[in-house]
């Protein structure tokens, strides 16, 4: 991720009093007026204690600053201040003039020294102790001195300081330090606090998966991309979330199919491997699912992803290809066969054909029927059950019956498959959500 830019602009976020009038104002009696326009005098400013040594130090220095207009002068004797320092309220004034003097000159060395005697004087407001720790830790972050930029920006946050994205600062430190868990952490306080605000750093989400994959935790990756999902229907993300989570589970190839089936209606296919993946799901006992398996290629080829001139898919697609016209043709007298039969799982398998074919009207009733006679046993006894359902549910998405789509995902069991319904599940939420954007609002009659 691109570094952090300079701290320029965030060290002039927090206004401190210039010398030449803050630092031994008198405090003037306020007069009392009568009647509705009496105010309340303002507050007394602190008492100080300034020693005499210091005053004078202190005094001509301000005058070559400011009377004399010479900021490179005052930088030259501002050590004679620091040599007559002798209690906080010294010190406090000292940093203040510090400060005014090192950005007059563009010297951060002395803005740093100014800020070092302010946290270091029992006599700096807190809040100000506050922010100044924080552009401490700006300077270190800066000078790439991560470790000193992490402690400082740690402290500065449990005294209170936020906004400048501090969460994300402490992270990305960490992160430069390879302390990558910790920076997950931060970075989900990142998130957080701009829900609170009211915003979306869909970066964040982003550098939070990439540490996550970084340390092999394909299954936190896989939660960022799905936080971000939830913010923003966006084929990429669809791209990343999938892969992500396909690699966070092991899958047979029927889970498999049907997660790269969502990468597919989302536009998430993005790679050669994956077109090769899905084509193996597809076939792994054979070559099934002609249908689908050319328009799987086609849509690569058309791409550009894959190439007509890779022996594998060129061989994949002849022979996809030749397999289509006989499927095609034979469908339909398959469908009577697999209602009557006694076994749900023949109307099962003979709903997968007519979805891959895009018949998804056929397919579901042919799902429906199967599940008349559960529990569905494949010819090893296993059952197939949750299979079945979870198609008929991809079916209903097909035909934009989102609320019978929801219903069926709700009942699914298997733990892999319940965790791949959530992002068919997500994806129905998306659609509702553009559908309800597409449709006019009535009008007044």
């Amino acid at each position: 991720m691109k570094s952090v830019s300079k701290f320029a602009l965030i060290l002039s976020l927090v206004a401190l009093p210039n010398m030449a009038t803050s630092a031994f104002a008198q405090d003037k009696p306020v007069k009392e007026k009568k009647g509705k326009d009496k105010k309340e005098a303002a507050p007394a400013a602190p008492k100080r204690n300034y020693s005499k040594p210091f005053i004078a130090a202190f005094s001509a220095v301000v005058d070559i600053l400011n009377k004399q207009k010479n900021p490179e002068g005052a930088k030259a004797e501002f050590p004679k201040v620091v040599a007559a320092i002798a209690n906080d309220d010294d010190r406090y004034e000292a940093g203040i003039l510090a400060i005014n003097i090192g950005a007059g000159v563009k010297d951060m060395a002395l803005q740093e020294q100014g800020i070092d005697l302010l946290l270091a004087s029992a006599t700096t407001p807190a809040n100000i102790k506050t922010e100044y720790t924080f552009r401490k830790a700006a300077i270190a972050y800066d000078s790439k001195n991560f470790a000193s930029a992490e402690k400082l920006m740690i402290d500065a946050y449990n005294m209170g300081h936020r906004g400048n994205t501090i969460e994300f600062l402490i992270s990305n430190a960490m992160s430069q330090q390879n302390k990558d868990a910790e920076a997950i952490t931060w970075l989900a306080k990142a998130i957080e606090a701009d829900k609170a605000a009211g915003k979306v750093n869909k970066a964040y989400f982003v550098r939070a998966a990439i540490l996550s994959s970084k340390a092999k935790n394909y299954v936190g990756a896989a939660n960022w991309y799905k936080q971000l999902l939830a913010t923003e229907n966006n084929p990429d993300y669809w791209h990343d979330a999938l892969a992500f989570f396909d690699r966070s589970l092991t899958l047979n190839p029927e889970e498999e199919l049907d997660v790269l089936r969502l990468m597919r209606v989302t536009n998430g296919l993005r790679f050669q491997q994956e077109y090769a993946q899905y084509l193996d799901s597809l076939s792994y006992i054979g070559v099934r699912y002609p249908a689908e398996a050319v328009a799987v290629l086609e849509e690569g080829f058309a791409k550009g992803v894959i190439s007509r001139n890779n022996v594998t898919f060129s061989e994949k697609f002849t022979e996809a290809k030749s397999r289509l016209a006989e499927d095609t043709a034979t469908l339909a007298g398959t469908i009577a066969p697999a209602k009557a039969s006694p076994k749900g799982m023949l109307a099962s398998l003979t709903a997968d054909s007519f979805f891959s074919h895009k018949k998804y009207d056929t397919a579901k009733e042919l799902y429906e029927s199967a599940l008349t006679k559960a529990p569905i046993l494949d010819k090893d006894g296993k059952d197939q059950t949750d299979r079945t359902r979870f198609r008929l549910a991809m079916s209903k998405v097909m035909l934009a019956d989102y609320a019978g789509a929801k219903a069926d995902f709700a009942m699914i069991t298997g733990a892999n498959r319940k965790a791949i319904g959530e992002y068919w599940v997500m994806y129905i939420d998306h659609m509702v959500k553009a559908s309800a954007a597409a449709t006019p609002a009535p009008t007044a009659t």
